[in-house]
């Protein structure tokens, strides 16, 4: 009768220590965990942020030796984004064709472009860093959108309509011819072309959104689709894409605003697009209130986009998020703040781990961290004008705005990843709230953690899949010091073992990186596929079963899998859905990425529900009912691991005595009391139990044969509970009644 006296002691330890609660992140070092094509962490996507490799102010004023090889260089980072040179460029510079008003003349764009070229050639210092430079071109959209509006030279882009000239014609051979004339191939002939082009950034924000009178969207889709097609025509490799949605509340207004924009540009555009861009903000301090998008909120958001890409294509567009982290507007018009920083810095970190979950597909997530930003200082206003992300401050700021440039706070996220490198192998956390990823190269394995949530946990880490002990372990724990109004810190340690675990702090963030004498083997495989239903935006009515078919999928003999269900509804609205995978009901946790969004007008986010690949058949049948009527289920996908070895045992079935040869754990549903009985006494084993929010209600270590466990302080709901030994991985569901 084991445990009967001491549980409900841990349990009121339980209940005192919830700030803390334990969560388990299980890495397995020799399994690769394969993303679609993607196998390795792709630095050049995520260890980036927003400047480029040819501006001056690499090497002005600097407090920092050799500030472009110390920040890139040393540090591994990608440059950026180019938002302003081909504005300059075309308002400055490029005159009109004399023989077709409304045209740049190509003469004037390749007599600027051999400039360009030369004037880079020249930049010798920016040359040993090309391998760095990941550009993205971008227009801003005045004068570049034709509505009248002219350069500083006089002249604006023709507004022709016709079938022999499509609207946008002028402004995308301009853009084309400019690609053609303004870059090289590196070095001395010029700056390397850029990787994309985003035809302009945030359009629908000055045309309609801000606008007097709100310009046509279909017009303004229309002219992305004839634009991409004139870059095509004259950089046939380019890849194009937009619309670059500012805010992409797709919710808004009961989701009316995702179909007259982005279903609709999706509509008319997305066949010409290569990628579909869009701007990623938390609000953590707007009027007094937190409106965040990481967390669920993403997830539903980029669910949306994949699976309309993939019923209106065929396909899944590749998503380019050229801007994220924080809009800090509680703080605007005031001077420099390490805590602005920070806002700026916990959303980055976390944005970033979830793009990374979709590195298959995402062409690039980039940080909105600009290099200097000298043009926002107004002398006249002081200090107080500066812009609010910047890797680089006055020495002396907030006081005034002198001294010689060094590194803003900003600088602790690139410090935090450094070295990060390597093959993606399998990683998992029983939080939905701590997310989880990790790499091995050589004899170096990489784990980074980061908690979504305003509390601390106490991390659990689980090494497996080498048998050696590593010679060292370095931590790098990246989190706020002294609370609002505090400063970043990056504390890094050496030390020898984790076995008593660490303190994740809210919303902060570790690197773990373990040394090992030798390289370590990658045997095993995980091959993860996404699959998405054949409908999507269903509006809920009150016990109206919704059904959506998830068709074509491939499951092998080991893995497991998560269903994903995006919903939109006013809060107050149960978030707790019955659910039906081929007639079977299936257990909906009550947990979900990041916050409960209270601030935000409405819930909008994903539900991830694990499910287990027993279950899935090659065509699926998913049914969703809510019990209350309002607001819409957005998306339904599935996520599918398919395991080359028996790794990680799938949820199995509680309840039956002698369901395998030498375990049985009886019965379930549970009042009162529950039993594992293993055959074998001689195997020793550990049984723990964790809530449906991931914390631990109980353990208990180095038990042998048969135990009976009282469940009578808990309260009803579903558990999950597992049993690790020599000889034994089991991990179940059990109901207490």
């Amino acid at each position: 009768m084991k445990g009967l006296g001491i549980l409900a002691c841990l349990l009121c330890g339980f209940v005192l220590q919830r700030v803390h609660s334990q969560v388990k992140v299980e890495v397995n070092l020799d399994v690769k965990h394969k993303l679609g094509d993607v196998e390795t962490f792709e630095r050049r996507k995520f260890v980036n942020f927003h400047g480029t490799i040819e501006q001056n102010n690499w090497n002005t004023d600097n407090k920092i030796d050799d500030l472009i090889g110390d920040l890139l260089g040393d540090r591994d980072v990608y440059v950026g984004r180019n938002t302003g040179t081909i504005k300059w460029a075309l308002n400055n510079n490029v005159t009109e064709d004399p023989a077709r008003p409304g045209f740049a003349d190509p003469a004037s764009i390749a007599t600027h472009g051999l400039n360009n070229r030369n004037s880079y050639a020249a930049k010798t210092w920016a040359h040993t860093y090309e391998y760095l430079d990941y550009q993205i071109l971008c227009n801003q959209i005045f004068p570049f959108y034709p509505d009248g509006k002219t350069t500083n030279k006089g002249w604006a882009f023709s507004q022709t309509d016709t079938e022999a000239e499509p609207f946008g014609t002028a402004s995308g051979e301009f853009l084309g011819r400019y690609i053609q004339e303004y870059y090289g191939t590196g070095g001395t002939t010029g700056q390397k072309k850029p990787s994309f082009v985003e035809i302009t950034n945030e359009p629908l924000w000055d045309l309609v959104t801000v606008a007097d009178e709100p310009h046509d969207l279909t017009k303004i889709f229309n002219f992305h689709s004839t634009v991409a097609k004139e870059v095509h025509k004259y950089n046939p490799d380019m890849q194009v894409g937009g619309y670059c949605a500012a805010f992409p509340d797709f919710d808004m207004d009961n989701f009316q605003r995702w179909r007259d924009r982005d279903q609709h540009f999706i509509d008319v555009a997305g066949a010409d697009m290569d990628f579909y861009t869009i701007h990623l903000y938390d609000f953590p301090c707007i009027g007094g209130k937190a409106k965040y998008r990481k967390g669920s909120n993403i997830e539903a958001t980029m669910d949306m986009m994949e699976q309309y890409s993939y019923m209106a294509l065929g396909h899944v567009k590749p998503l380019m998020i050229s801007e994220y982290n924080a809009q800090t507007h509680d703080y605007n018009k005031q001077a420099w703040s390490a805590y602005r920083d920070w806002l700026k810095m916990k959303s980055t970190i976390s944005m970033m781990m979830q793009f990374m979950e979709r590195a298959n597909n995402i062409n690039y997530a980039m940080p909105f961290f600009m290099l200097k930003s000298e043009w926002q200082y107004n002398e006249s206003v002081g200090p107080t004008s500066v812009h609010g992300a910047r890797m680089l401050r006055r020495e002396n700021e907030p006081t005034s705005y002198t001294g010689d440039f060094v590194y803003t706070e900003a600088i602790k996220i690139f410090d935090l990843l450094k070295d990060v490198n390597g093959t993606r192998v399998d990683s998992k956390s029983n939080n939905m709230d701590v997310l989880c990823d990790a790499y091995v190269e050589g004899n170096k394995a990489y784990v980074l953690v980061n908690n979504l949530d305003f509390i601390g946990h106490t991390l659990n880490l689980e090494i497996s899949g080498i048998d050696a002990t590593p010679t060292n372990i370095e931590t790098r724990h990246l989190h706020l010091q002294g609370g609002v109004g505090g400063i970043p810190k990056l504390d890094i340690e050496q030390v020898n073992d984790l076995s008593n675990g660490v303190t994740l702090t809210a919303e902060g963030t570790y690197l773990f990186i373990y040394t090992y004498d030798e390289d370590i083997t990658i045997d095993k495989l995980s091959e993860e596929k996404k699959y998405y239903a054949d409908t999507y935006l269903q509006e809920i009515y009150s016990n109206n079963p919704i059904t959506f078919n998830i068709n074509g999928v491939d499951k092998g003999t080991y893995g497991e899998a998560m269903l994903r269900v995006g919903v939109g509804r006013d809060h107050g609205k149960t978030l707790k859905p019955t659910i039906t995978i081929n007639g079977k009901t299936i257990s909906v946790p009550t947990n979900f990425r990041g916050g409960p969004q209270t601030d935000r007008d409405n819930f909008f986010g994903v539900l991830e529900i694990p499910v287990a690949l027993a279950d899935l058949d090659t065509d699926n049948e998913v049914v969703v009912t809510f019990p209350d009527y309002g607001g819409y289920i957005s998306t339904v996908t599935m996520q599918v691991y398919n395991f080359s070895h028996d790794f990680r045992p799938e949820d199995v079935s509680i309840g039956k005595r002698n369901e395998y040869k030498s375990l049985s754990i009886f019965p379930n549903p549970v009042k009162d009391e529950f039993t594992v009985s293993v055959e074998n006494s001689a195997n020793k084993y550990d049984l723990r139990m964790y809530n449906m929010a991931g914390n631990r209600v109980f353990e208990f270590i180095d038990l042998r044969g048969e135990q009976t466990f009282n469940v009578g302080g808990l309260q009803k709901g579903v558990y999950m509970v597992t049993l690790t030994g020599n000889e034994i991985k089991r991990v179940g569901r059990l109901v207490v009644i």
